[in-house]
């Protein structure tokens, strides 16, 4: 029987990966799926949970060889190089109709999609800056690539920016498993504001500390409090620079670092808000995860987080930081327990994982409805 084989070419487990397992997880195709993914710890424990036969191997992912100069130029051709030999045995081994790349990078597989008569299909979890490596390497490997799954509008219209065809993009939105129930709750005397992300310039966290700031002066007569998840400190200086300003400032936030996301629930019912400081930011699970909560989002308004955050009906949107005192002053303008019900409307009517999975099962066994 013709199957699927999805690429996983990173050597960590991101929000691509956990919007990849929702898919698995309640697709009925679950065993016309193969999985060829990266050798790493913590990659081969997060596939070994799906009912579907996986590969791994060290080669994938050549951009994962770090540094510049010539031999690491020749290591990263190496690995390129070397797994087309991994991709012909599971070819041949296998009747695999399409290949699906799930992470931005794997595009660079579809040269042997087409050498092998595959068709590919690349997800773009990404905004790609139109002059960077990545940019070039889709452009570059655009002629192999049968179709585009972007994650959100934004992601189109940044891809057809850089010189992709626009036929050749579907948008289709992630989504989760609709809760049935979450906890209303009471913000009249104490607010909670969240973040969570990576510690990095992308993700923009010191944006959050003058947003709590602001929210501190501004509700005298409440307590504020604040809570931080973060997985990957990227950048070390950052972060010395949060814990200094939280310091010097004497904010109530509590630094939690690492959380896995079976406990993540904890998280949402202890907030209030969800901030989202991104300064790009193509289709953020969280965002989805605390409507799920019942927890409006605060959000910067860039990219496909607008598709995601309706102003005044599940959250607040704000431009630059000199909005924050007008969304702290909406905030009680509006019924906390509404935004509640909105935000976790927001899931079953528009980003329900039923849908997305109906879609991408359309998209990758394309060939049986025909």
């Amino acid at each position: 029987m013709a199957k699927i084989l999805i690429v996983s070419g990173t050597p960590i487990i991101s929000g691509a990966e956990y919007v990849l397992s929702d898919y698995l997880k309640n697709t009925k195709h679950i065993r016309d799926i193969e999985i060829l993914h990266s050798d790493v710890e913590a990659v081969n424990s997060f596939y070994s949970q799906f009912e579907c036969r996986t590969y791994k191997t060290k080669l994938l992912n050549p951009v994962g060889v770090v540094g510049n100069g010539k031999l690491n130029l020749i290591k990263k051709l190496y690995r390129f190089g070397a797994s087309s030999l991994v991709f012909y045995n599971i070819f041949r081994k296998n009747e695999i109709k399409t290949v699906l790349g799930n992470n931005t990078g794997d595009v660079i597989y579809s040269l042997y999609s087409s050498l092998f008569g595959k068709k590919h299909i690349n997800y773009i979890h990404d905004m790609i800056e139109k002059d960077s490596l990545i940019a070039k390497s889709i452009l570059f490997f655009d002629k192999f690539v049968y179709k585009y799954i972007a994650v959100s509008n934004a992601v189109k219209k940044n891809l057809v920016d850089i010189g992709i065809d626009s036929k050749k993009i579907v948008v289709i939105y992630n989504g989760l498993e609709s809760n049935k129930s979450f906890l209303y709750k009471d913000i009249s005397k104490e607010i909670t504001f969240g973040f969570v992300g990576n510690i990095d310039d992308k993700k923009n966290p010191l944006e959050f500390l003058f947003f709590f700031k602001k929210a501190r002066a501004f509700f005298k007569d409440k307590k504020i409090k604040g809570q931080m998840v973060f997985g990957n400190i990227q950048d070390k200086e950052l972060f010395v620079q949060i814990k200094k300003y939280i310091e010097q400032h004497k904010l109530n936030i509590e630094l939690l670092g690492r959380v896995n996301r079976e406990e993540m629930k904890q998280f949402y019912e202890n907030i209030n808000f969800l901030v989202v400081t991104s300064k790009k930011d193509s289709f953020p699970t969280v965002i989805l995860e605390a409507f799920n909560f019942g927890v409006p989002v605060i959000a910067h308004n860039v990219d496909g987080i607008p598709e995601m955050v309706e102003d005044g009906y599940n959250g607040f949107l704000y431009n630059t930081s000199d909005d924050f005192e007008k969304i702290l002053r909406k905030l009680f303008k509006y019924n906390y327990n509404e935004l509640q019900k909105n935000s976790n409307l927001t899931i079953k009517e528009k980003f329900n994982n039923l849908k997305k999975i109906e879609k991408l099962n359309n998209e990758l066994f394309e060939w049986r409805r025909t």
